[in-house]
């Protein structure tokens, strides 16, 4: 179990990256502008779209490096994350230490009955 949580969490360290960049991008104006409510409207657009994109991406490199149930890591974990970055909109440096958490909780509960479990308990 310790290699399963152990690749939930570096897959969700990476996509909190990916969060913390798309935020800066955003935030800096690079990608919109600060006329009319722009670089909310692409905030707006942008967080359903991200959250769908980096569930698939997930679930692709979680099976793809041959994890059990990588979907129901990626999916749960994933949308928790990204809620819980829209709730700590001030501090999107945290993105990495957030996803990372929430991947490495989920791997471990939806990790295979006995999968890691010491013997004789």
């Amino acid at each position: 179990m310790g290699r399963r949580v152990a690749l939930a969490a570096g897959v969700g360290a990476l996509l909190g990256l990916a969060w913390w960049g798309m935020f800066e991008l955003i935030s800096s104006g690079t990608v919109c502008t600060f006329d009319d409510w722009g670089c909310l409207g692409t905030f707006v657009t942008a967080v359903p779209v991200f959250a769908v994109v980096a569930a698939v991406l997930a679930g692709i490199a979680l099976r793809s490096l041959g994890e059990s149930r990588a979907w129901l890591v990626a999916v749960p974990a994933t949308l928790m994350a990204v809620v819980a970055m829209v709730l700590l909109l001030a501090v999107p440096w945290t993105g990495f230490l957030v996803f990372a958490a929430l991947f490495a909780l989920i791997a471990v509960l939806t990790s295979a009955r006995g999968e890691g479990a010491v013997e004789g308990s």
